[in-house]
């Protein structure tokens, strides 16, 4: 029997949730989608708690109906400035007296590594494993091999106990829709757009929407960092509002038709209408003005990004560069900005073959990986908090369409 899938994803701008159908074979088909205008959250984080409900809710039912269908599950995405992540290290000796590793020998610098209990108010999203190391080399699995010591990391991520739970009531408040796992934005996303070789590489996925960018930086096929930082294109197009002195709708609409991330002397040429009807009280303005307060914005984005990666974002160990997704990747340049800053090869992602059309819109990454991670017999280097322990094991995703 077909399990049916659900995908949600609470943004500043809209509420989204997908749809995708699970057969006996394990192959999963999205069938539907929706999108609904959201105007109760701010950077990520909920701040009217009706409003977003109805929003999430209203997208919810869209999508059934749509799919002519009710959901089963869900996976819903976590953002929000709340979040942070910080690396937890754990080791232990071998115990046989041949010094061949045991599962038991795993499992104790398992222990010891996530032996730390966050704050108070707060809890733990993911365990991220990192790469266990074997006396000082890198091993997927050691059980069996000969070593004396054995070291795991784990990427720990921990948000706002509120928060997280303002999120999980929204989705009970839908018919008391069950829960599967929760998932980090920036997880999701790079799971969809950076596949096992990327990630095995070392790429960076940044996922730029309207109010916070999501970023995951992948090495040796693992989760070294996450972050969210609290700019998106809403700065962008708040911040041409006030350097323009113009309304914020007909700024959103100056950078969506004439913004650009790079600053071209040849854009001095070209004046644009600010309003755009030309009427008494509009006026034009050089869109080299308009290119050099959007580039302003950007460079700064990438710059908190470099400076919180700090020494991880190694040329060497990040050879496959920087993705770009979500919706403020459409912005022209802005591959070349992230190129100038980061120092890494840069540009757009693209989707799995199979994903096209009107899902193929970099907006979708983060629902679209979630459904990604709903598939069966998979394998995910991660662990949850919840009652099932692992997470489901995540497999390539086929059928897709």
């Amino acid at each position: 029997m077909s399990k049916i899938l659900g995908a949600v994803e609470i943004g500043t701008h809209k509420a989204k949730a997908m749809v995708g159908v699970l057969s006996p074979a394990g192959d999963l088909n999205v069938v539907s989608a929706a999108s609904v205008r959201n105007k109760g959250v701010r950077k990520g984080e909920i701040v009217d708690y009706r409003k977003t409900a109805s929003a999430v809710h209203a997208a919810l039912e869209e999508a059934e109906k749509a799919a002519g269908a009710k959901i089963d599950e869900v996976y819903l995405a976590q953002t929000g400035s709340h979040l942070r992540g910080a690396q937890l290290r754990g080791s232990s000796s071998t115990a046989a007296s041949d010094n061949r590793v045991e599962f038991s020998d795993i499992e104790r610098a398992s222990e010891e590594a996530k032996r730390k209990e966050p704050e108070e108010g707060r809890c733990f999203v993911h365990h991220v494993r990192s790469p266990i190391v074997l006396d000082d080399r890198i091993v997927e699995d050691p059980v069996g091999m000969c070593g004396s010591s054995i070291e795991i990391g784990y990427w720990a991520i921990e948000g706002d106990n509120n928060a997280i739970q303002e999120t999980v009531d929204i989705i009970d408040g839908y018919g008391r829709l069950p829960i599967s796992d929760l998932f980090v934005s920036s997880i999701a996303s790079g799971a969809i757009v950076a596949g096992a070789d990327l990630q095995q590489s070392g790429v960076l996925v940044v996922d730029i929407g309207a109010g916070v960018t999501d970023y995951v930086l992948y090495r040796h096929g693992h989760v070294a960092a996450t972050g969210v930082v609290c700019v998106g294109g809403d700065h962008v197009s708040g911040d041409l509002s006030m350097g323009l002195r113009i309304l914020e709708p007909y700024a959103e609409i100056i950078k969506i038709k004439h913004g650009k991330a790079m600053v071209d002397e040849s854009d001095a040429k070209e004046d644009v209408w600010l309003i755009g009807n030309k009427t008494i009280g509009d006026r034009t303005v050089s869109r080299k003005s308009i290119c050099q307060v959007i580039n302003a914005r950007v460079v700064e984005l990438f710059e908190i990004i470099a400076k919180e990666i700090g020494s991880l974002l190694d040329p060497e160990m990040v050879s496959s560069g920087v993705l770009l997704t979500g919706g403020g990747s459409l912005l022209p340049g802005i591959d070349r900005v992230a190129e100038n800053v980061l120092g890494l090869r840069t540009e757009k992602a693209s989707f799995p073959s199979g994903i096209d059309g009107d899902l193929a819109h970099p907006g979708n990454a983060t629902v679209l990986g979630l459904l990604h991670y709903g598939l069966k017999d998979s394998a995910v280097p991660a662990e949850s908090n919840g009652s099932e322990g692992l997470f489901k094991k995540l497999v390539h995703l086929v059928g897709m369409n």
